[in-house]
């Protein structure tokens, strides 16, 4: 037997267990109450009171059998254990119905149909041998429980009744050992596809990981000559002052100091921003600034020379105050958005970009608005489609938006997009606004990625307008 067959029999025969254990309640409540209704009023059948022992001896028994399947749940891990117990609770049920058909008339009493269920019972908690096994050991014990007591059938009909009730018990085992095979066979592909699916989406998942992270990598590729700009001006000025400094070297002036310091700051600044932009994230969700985030992403796209040919305008509404996001997820949304927006104006003349946050309703609200080439309204229904792309090739994998609703979805807002040929396209960014009082140090905002309310690419000479 297979691991996955073992496991599926397992978890379907413990369940089936736990259904009889409550079952087996209802019963002894009935036999109890049929009991009392005998001795008081019907007087059907002799033995007094001993059917109401009866039912309060299973009701017993059930309590012990209930308390060890809390106590020891080790004993529901390993198959031959549980059909052990599955033998008990069936010699337990079956002893007990015999004694209530010998009570109340043998091979006429009224209830020995209730045999038949637990020929099902049997079929469903045995395997095929042990079950035509379980059928004929209860056939022999109802025949000699009848002999023993002197009920045997005297006529032709009674002793048909008792053939019949017979071939009923055993093609009642047959048929469900039918049934219960086809049970086992459809939880073993239930949990065969379940594996599956959790394999698929593990799988899944990692591969969108890996997808978000080679998205900011090729974002950081695009901002390489932009870094390389930031950095290499501070590195100049720090080559003149050493200059000066070799020059006069036992009489270090103040001023060249703290011109070097400003340099190397200006440098861990800039190396700050990329690392932060860089790193995978972990996924937490916390309550932060929107506007702050907006300013992040925009500081950092402050790196792409195309900037500087670009008029931006920002209107960051301070009633927008902060919600619960996933600070690297929204800043790599944010980044990929005004990306495309710089793309989609580089064959404009007029380069105009527009960026606003608002409250409306219950909503925090993001608006990304280019003056570039604008897209079609039949592309308009394919954009966060995955591979399709209206860029050149080489330029655009048409990976970008689909992330970005991906991630947007998984901090339950959304994406959406206006967009008019030649006019210009405008992305909104909504997220669900969740208030909450945010200070300095405790919100877990990476303080390198703080700006003033003032936008202004790194370097403070690009000539970009606000």
């Amino acid at each position: 037997m297979s691991r996955q067959v073992k496991r599926a029999r397992v978890m379907l025969l413990y369940s089936q267990l736990r259904w009889l254990l409550r079952l087996r309640w209802i019963a002894a409540t009935l036999i109890i109450i049929a009991g009392v209704l005998n001795l008081q009023w019907l007087r059907l059948y002799p033995h007094g009171s001993l059917p109401i022992i009866a039912g309060a001896a299973l009701g017993a028994i059930n309590l012990v059998l209930w308390i060890v399947d809390r106590r020891r749940p080790r004993l529901h891990e390993r198959l031959d254990l549980l059909y052990s117990l599955a033998t008990a609770h069936l010699a337990i049920d079956l002893s007990f119905l015999l004694a209530l058909a010998l009570w109340t008339g043998g091979a006429a009493s009224p209830v020995l149909g209730f045999f038949i269920f637990h020929m099902v019972f049997a079929s469903l908690l045995q395997p095929g041998a042990r079950a035509y096994v379980t059928a004929a050991m209860t056939i022999i014990g109802m025949a000699v429980g009848v002999w023993a007591t002197n009920q045997w059938p005297d006529t032709a009909g009674e002793s048909l009744t008792g053939i019949g009730w017979a071939v009923t018990a055993l093609g009642t085992v047959y048929l469900s050992n039918r049934i219960a095979r086809a049970l086992y066979r459809r939880e073993i592909a239930r949990d065969r596809q379940n594996r599956r699916l959790r394999a698929m989406t593990d799988k899944l998942r990692a591969q969108h990981a890996v997808l978000v992270q080679q998205d900011k990598m090729a974002a950081m590729g695009q901002l390489a000559a932009g870094v390389a700009h930031e950095i290499n001006n501070p590195l100049a000025s720090m080559d003149g002052v050493l200059q000066l400094l070799q020059r006069n070297p036992s009489h270090p002036r103040p001023e060249m100091i703290a011109a070097l310091r400003e340099q190397v700051q200006r440098i861990q600044r800039t190396v700050r921003q990329l690392t932060a932009f860089a790193h995978p994230g972990d996924g937490r969700l916390e309550y932060l600034p929107v506007n702050d985030v907006v300013k992040a992403s925009m500081e950092m796209l402050a790196f792409d020379r195309r900037l500087r040919q670009t008029t931006v305008e920002t209107s960051l509404d301070e009633s927008t105050g902060s919600t619960r996001l996933n600070q690297h997820a929204l800043g790599q949304v944010l980044a990929n958005l005004l990306r495309n927006a710089l793309d989609a104006m580089e064959e404009s003349p007029t380069r105009r970009l527009t960026v606003s946050t608002r409250r409306a309703g219950g909503e925090c609200r993001i608006e990304i608005r280019d003056s570039g080439c604008g897209i079609e309204a039949k592309n308009l229904q394919k954009i966060f489609e995955p591979f399709f792309t209206t860029k050149s090739v080489g330029r655009g994998t048409g990976l970008g938006l689909p992330i970005s609703a991906k991630l947007m979805r998984e901090q339950g807002g959304r994406i959406e997009v206006e967009s008019r040929p030649g006019e210009g396209t405008c992305f909104v960014v909504s997220i669900p606004a969740r208030d909450r009082a945010v200070r300095e140090g405790e919100n877990g905002f990476d303080p390198a990625l703080r700006n003033s309310s003032r936008f202004a690419p790194a370097g403070g000479d690009s000539g970009v307008n606000e």
